[in-house]
Formats: structure tokens, C-alpha cells, sequence
């Protein structure tokens, strides 16, 4: 009893989630601390997220994919979750930030990660909200958040909130919101409670423990936020395509994904206002039809598309007899005009291409859309010029439309299609917005086995590549008709050439010797390749186009945009038909002209809607026009009619040229007003329309409506047939 009454029992100690353990087992140093595992919890719970999403997506619009195999849908789940996880390690990445700043006195204090759930959710629940509404979206639209997305509710957001409420089960998707952000809520609570949060903040225990595995998964992180590895570019819309069915490219993309870079895209579309604006939209369209289109071309829906058309049949310059079977586009790496003995320059860096010229025809007022090899790449196959605020068209989401481009336009008509190349075709988004457009294979540095040449930097020696694009064309002309796009490399910067050098009489400044180096060796190979395919039974059926993709500065400055960055040769060679060898042709004009000129000499009827034309199809007055722009940001673009250059810049007055080339000069002009005027009213209309088309999604049109199009004018023609012989 006394001893009872004697002894004093201790009080009890509060429990706290840092007290209740040890501090080595609450954090023992093979785990992560409490805020890391928060963080990663997160990361797989916002991929279960997209992972729901994609398979409502996929179920809300099952009739849009009943026809898509389930392999191919299973991959597009498979390539979904790089995008997946390239969003969610861009949502919880500030949190991550926020966690891992030492603050003592409020980061771990109890009342602010007690109301961390519910302010997560209030700022992620619009993300839910998003990524359902898109369900709803992809069904009237067949394409993942877009432009469209963003231009209605900067419209007219009432019209558009009051055509969603009459006209969509809103009720139902607000209550799966609300449902969805309360899940959301209670996981995060959950999440919050099981990962230790908050704890005692110490230096020790942040410097040993925390810094380093945050540090660790800040890597993880960022690696995941450009959705690949550190060698490869970042994720872009374009990896997405890694089929030929387009619904189901479409569902392995991200919507938030889509909607973000569509937001940014029309943040540098804001460069492109001042070219939009120059003129009334009518006015602007007329003077771009009068400048584009040719005699005998017929529009389709006008009203809709600017220059979609079927060409006409007018008399042509050139016809080929027979007609050519195959097209094989060349396109030469930095190979400027300049620099090429056939157009005049001293360097004897180009030998080959010289005596090649002699067997076909040479456009010797030629010109390339930039300065950058995507610019050449989308201008000459697709047809769409270098356009202010859309100098990167490849990778942005204004590039996802279906232009119709060379490969889309032949492989309807029954061509086999193939991009060889010397590098990663993933590059500057090639392989996507190629698939996009209809092409089908695709051959890269990975590809080859033992080349002979493989450059660290950007892949296999141009003579790697045209003996592999010989082996391409055997495979695909053995099953029909082909088109083969070749992209040489190797005369690019840092010139590493495959050893030793198979020539040695290469003369010129020594400041350009590793310029005509890779030049020359890139016409070696080219030559090369000439001399092979020429044994080849598809060799006299093959219309041979090659150009270059761009040029490069090396002169001083004489003009605001000098030519002599821009002039590239374009030579047409035809085996099949020796008539018109040795040509040679001083018509103006730009890579938008070949895919029209191409098509024409295939003989090949289609619809389409080009911006340059056929220059066999010209007026005999018809000396040509160019529309160029450089590069980069710059919004400066030019007009080059016959002699003449005209500098436009938004906001000054134009300036007017008259040039010559090899060697380039310039001097600018006065007391030419009138023709500044008229120079620069065609190209202001001229960029304003196709900019105008970009942005509203009408430069592109689908081979499926193309057919309908076509089905309906055939239809509209034979009433008015039928009509005609009822009125006789």
C-alpha cells in the first residue's frame, strides 16, 4: 500500500509522428525521407490520373477508334506515358522546390502541411477538369486540345460557355469533376499522412538525409519534364506518331500537353500580328490567288480553303516522254549557289554536280525559304513557306496539320515512300511531322550496320547514306511506284570528314578550305551515287530533283537580307528523256515551287493546296517570284521578282534592290515608288494569307475530306451537266 501510494507514476509524453519512433527507424538512411516519398507518391498518382483519362478518352469515343487494332491501341497507352510523365513531373516539380527549401518556422510547421491537400487540390482539380472536357473535344474535333481550344474562348467565352451548356452533358461531367477532385483530395491527405509529414526540421537530418535524395530526384525530374534522356531533343508532338493510323497517334498524345504548347506557340504567334494586319482579308486573299494560281487551276470551297485547288492542264514547258514512274528528291547540305562551279563560282568545289547539270535543267535564280535545314525540309515537301512567328514549323503544333504534302498526295496515288538520312530523324522533329504527312519509312544513324563513316556528332558520311538510299530504292520500286526524300550531312560543321579525302585539288581562301572540303565531299558522294544508280534497272524511270536546303553567310553585308545567303542551285535530271539536257533556266523561284513542278512532270492529278507553282507552266512573261524569310525571330521577309529585291520590315518603309549573283551585289534603288508599292502589297497579301491559314488550321486538309471534296464537285458538275441538256 505504501509503496503504491508512494510512487509517482511519470506523465505521459505527447506522441508526435518524429517522437513516436526513433529518429534512425523513422528514417533510416536506405529510404527516402518523408518529403521525397510525398513527391514521388504524387508523381504515380497524377500517372494513374492520365493513365484514367486516356481510357476514358478512349471509351467516350470508342465508335472514332473501333477501327484501330488493339495492338496498336495497347502502344499508343505504351507511348502515352512519356507524355504522361513528362506533365506530371512538370506539376509536382514546384512542389518539389517548395519542399526542399530549409524555412524553418513554417515549411514543416503543422497548420501549413495540414492544409496542404486541400490547397493541391484547389489548384489541380482544373487540370481534372481539362483533361475531361477533352474527351468531349476529341469527338467534335478528332484532335487533341488545339488552337481551336484557345481561339473560341478568346472569341467569345460566353458564346461558347452558353453552346456548352445547351448543347453537352455538363451536369454529368461536373459531377465526375467533383468526384475526381474529392478523390483527389483523399488521396493526397492519405499520401500526406503515410509519408511522416511534417517532421522536425534539422540541418543534420536536412543535409544528410534530404538534400541528397532530393537533389536525386530533382535529376529524375527535370530528365522527365523534356521527356527524354539528356542526348535526345525534348519531347515533341511528333513522337507521338509512331503509327500510320492517326486516331491512334492522337490517344498516345497529352492533352494538357498539347494545350500548353499550344498556348506557347500562340505566344510567338504574336510576332506574326503585324503581317496579319497589313491589309482587308479579302483583299489579301485576291492579290495571293492572282500571284499563285495558274491558268486552268480550279479552286476547291474557296470560301474555306485559300488556294486549295486541282491544278489545270494547261501547255507545259517541259513534258517527259515516257512518263517518269519514280521521284527521288536530293537535298544537299549547305550547298550555296556561291560555291557552285555550273552557276559561276571559282572554287572547283563541285565537280560533279557541274557535270550532272549538263544532263538535265538548271534553275539559276533559285532560292531557299531560310537558312536552316527544317525550313528546306517543310518548304520543299510540303510547300508551306518560312513564315514570320512560324520559323520552327516542324516542331510546333501549328506543323500537326495534314498539309498536303509529297508524300501524302503520292502515296494515294500508290508510291512507296522512304526518308533516308544520315542522322537521328527524331531531329528538329523530322520523323513525326514526315509520318504526319504520309511518309512511311524512314531509315536513320541507327539503321546502318558498319558504315564505313560514323560521325560522333550527327551521324554516317553522306556516302553511307546514298549507298543505303540505292538499296532502298531496289526494295520499294520492286513493289511500284516510289519516292525516296535523300538529306545528305556531312558538309556541315565540324566538317568530319571519313579519311582520307578522295580528292586533293580543292583551291580557294584558307579561311573556307573546311567549308569546300565538305562541300566537295558531299558532291563526291553525290556523284557517287549518280554513278551507281545508273546501272540500276530503276534509274531511266526516276526523275532526279536535287537542291540544296539552305545556304550560309560568308560575304559581307550589302542589303538588310543579303541573297547570297538564300541563292541555292535546282536541277531536274531525267534519264528517261535526253531533250531538254543541258538547259538552262533563269525563272524565279523558291523551294515551294518544287512540289507543284515535281507533280507536274510525274503527270500526276491531284488536289492540293501549294504555295509556289509549276514553273513549266508559266506565261512566256512569267520571270518568276520568290517570297524568302530568314532564319531566326526576325520578322524581315523579301520579295525577288526577275532583278529585283524588295526588303519588307514591319513598321518602316520598304527598300527596294537591284542585284546580281555570283558574284553577289547589290545596290539599292530611288525613285521607284511605284514598284516598291506593288512588290510590296504582293508580298504583305502573300504572307498575311498563309499566316492567316496557319493560324486558323486551314492550311491543311485531309486526304479523307480531300475525296469527299472531289466525290461532291464530280456530283455538282453533273447536275450542272444533266441541267444543261434538260434546258437544250
Amino acid at each position: 500500500m505504501d509503496n503504491a501510494k508512494n510512487h509517482n507514476p511519470a506523465p505521459p509524453v505527447a506522441r508526435t509522428p518524429d517522437t513516436c519512433r526513433s529518429p534512425s527507424a523513422l528514417f533510416p538512411l536506405w529510404t527516402l525521407a518523408g518529403e521525397l516519398k510525398f513527391i514521388l507518391q504524387i508523381f504515380f498518382l497524377w500517372m494513374l490520373l492520365f493513365l484514367f483519362f486516356r481510357a476514358g478518352l478512349l471509351l467516350s469515343n470508342a465508335v472514332l477508334f473501333s477501327s484501330v487494332p488493339a495492338k496498336t491501341l495497347f502502344t499508343s497507352f505504351l507511348v502515352g506515358c512519356r507524355f504522361d510523365c513528362l506533365v506530371a513531373c512538370q506539376i509536382v516539380l514546384p512542389l518539389l522546390a517548395w519542399l526542399l527549401i530549409p524555412r524553418v518556422g513554417w515549411q514543416y510547421s503543422v497548420r501549413i502541411v495540414r492544409w496542404m491537400p486541400l490547397v493541391l487540390t484547389i489548384l489541380w482539380s482544373p487540370l481534372l477538369f481539362l483533361a475531361m472536357a477533352e474527351w468531349q473535344f476529341y469527338g467534335e474535333f478528332q484532335d487533341r486540345f488545339n488552337n481551336l481550344a484557345v481561339q473560341y474562348l478568346n472569341d467569345s467565352p460566353f458564346i461558347v460557355l452558353s453552346m456548352l451548356w445547351h448543347g453537352y452533358p455538363l451536369a454529368r461531367y461536373a459531377c465526375i469533376w467533383l468526384l475526381m477532385a474529392g478523390l483527389l483530395y483523399y488521396c493526397l491527405k492519405l499520401l500526406l499522412r503515410r509519408s511522416g509529414l511534417p517532421g522536425t526540421f534539422t540541418w543534420m537530418r536536412y543535409t544528410a538525409r534530404i538534400l541528397p535524395f532530393g537533389l536525386l530526384l530533382t535529376i529524375f525530374l527535370v530528365i522527365g519534364a523534356r521527356g527524354t534522356l539528356w542526348r535526345g531533343p525534348p519531347l515533341r508532338w511528333g513522337d507521338a506518331c509512331f503509327s500510320d493510323c492517326a486516331a491512334a497517334n492522337q490517344l498516345a498524345l497529352n492533352g494538357i500537353f498539347t494545350l500548353s504548347r499550344t498556348i506557347e506557340q500562340r505566344s510567338r504567334n504574336s510576332r506574326a500580328s503585324a503581317w496579319i494586319k497589313t491589309m482587308p482579308a479579302d483583299r489579301a486573299l485576291a492579290v495571293t490567288r492572282d500571284l499563285v494560281l495558274q491558268s486552268g487551276d480550279r479552286l476547291l470551297v474557296p470560301a474555306e480553303y485559300p488556294l486549295l485547288r486541282v491544278p489545270g492542264e494547261s501547255p507545259r514547258a517541259v513534258q517527259f516522254s515516257p512518263r517518269p514512274r519514280n521521284l527521288v528528291i536530293i537535298l544537299m547540305e549547305s550547298f550555296l549557289g556561291e560555291f557552285v562551279g555550273a552557276l559561276g563560282a571559282p572554287y572547283n568545289a563541285t565537280p560533279c554536280f557541274d557535270q550532272l547539270s549538263k544532263k538535265g535543267m538548271l534553275f539559276d535564280h533559285f532560292f531557299s525559304q531560310g537558312t536552316h535545314t527544317h525550313q528546306g525540309l517543310f518548304a520543299t515537301i510540303c510547300s508551306v513557306p518560312n513564315l514570320p512567328g512560324f520559323e520552327f514549323l516542324m516542331s510546333d503544333t501549328a506543323g500537326k496539320q495534314p498539309f498536303r504534302s509529297l508524300p501524302a498526295i503520292l502515296s494515294e496515288q500508290g508510291y512507296q515512300t522512304v526518308y533516308v538520312y544520315n542522322g537521328n530523324p527524331t531531329w528538329d522533329n523530322q520523323e513525326g511531322f514526315f509520318r504526319n504527312q504520309g511518309m512511311r519509312h524512314f531509315v536513320g544513324r541507327e539503321d546502318y550496320i558498319n558504315p564505313l563513316h560514323n560521325d560522333p556528332t550527327w551521324g554516317v558520311s553522306d556516302e553511307d547514306m546514298f549507298m543505303r538510299a540505292a538499296v532502298e530504292m531496289d526494295r520499294l520500286c520492286a513493289k511500284g511506284p516510289a519516292f525516296a526524300l535523300l538529306q545528305t550531312l556531312s558538309n556541315h560543321a565540324p566538317f568530319n570528314l571519313p579519311p582520307p579525302a578522295p580528292f586533293n585539288d580543292i583551291s580557294g581562301p584558307r579561311h573556307l578550305l573546311p567549308r569546300l572540303n565538305g562541300l566537295r565531299y558531299a558532291d563526291w558522294a553525290l556523284g557517287k551515287f549518280f554513278d551507281s544508280a545508273s546501272q540500276k534497272p530503276w534509274f531511266r524511270e526516276t526523275l532526279f530533283v536535287v537542291l540544296a536546303d539552305h545556304g550560309f553567310a560568308f560575304e559581307s553585308k550589302q542589303a538588310d537580307i543579303d541573297l547570297d545567303e538564300y541563292h541555292i542551285p535546282l536541277l531536274i535530271y531525267y534519264p528517261g528523256d535526253t531533250r531538254y539536257a543541258g538547259r538552262r533556266i533563269h525563272t524565279v523561284g523558291s523551294q515551294v515551287d518544287v512540289l507543284p513542278t515535281s507533280l507536274g512532270l510525274l503527270e500526276v492529278r491531284y488536289a492540293g493546296q501549294s504555295w509556289g507553282r509549276d514553273l513549266f507552266r508559266l506565261d512566256a512573261r512569267d520571270r518568276g517570284w520568290a517570297v524568302i524569310k530568314p532564319a531566326g525571330s526576325s520578322q524581315k521577309a523579301a520579295l525577288i521578282h526577275d532583278d529585283s529585291l524588295l526588303i519588307l520590315k514591319p513598321g518602316f518603309n520598304p527598300e527596294l534592290y537591284k542585284f546580281e549573283l555570283n558574284p553577289w551585289h547589290a545596290v539599292k534603288t530611288s525613285g521607284q515608288t511605284g514598284m516598291a508599292s506593288s512588290l510590296a502589297r504582293d508580298a504583305s497579301a502573300y504572307l498575311q494569307t498563309a499566316i492567316t491559314a496557319l493560324i486558323t488550321k486551314h492550311a491543311g486538309i485531309t486526304s479523307q475530306k480531300i475525296r469527299d471534296l472531289t466525290i461532291t464537285s464530280q456530283l455538282l458538275q453533273n447536275h450542272d451537266a444533266v441541267a444543261a441538256v434538260k434546258a437544250e
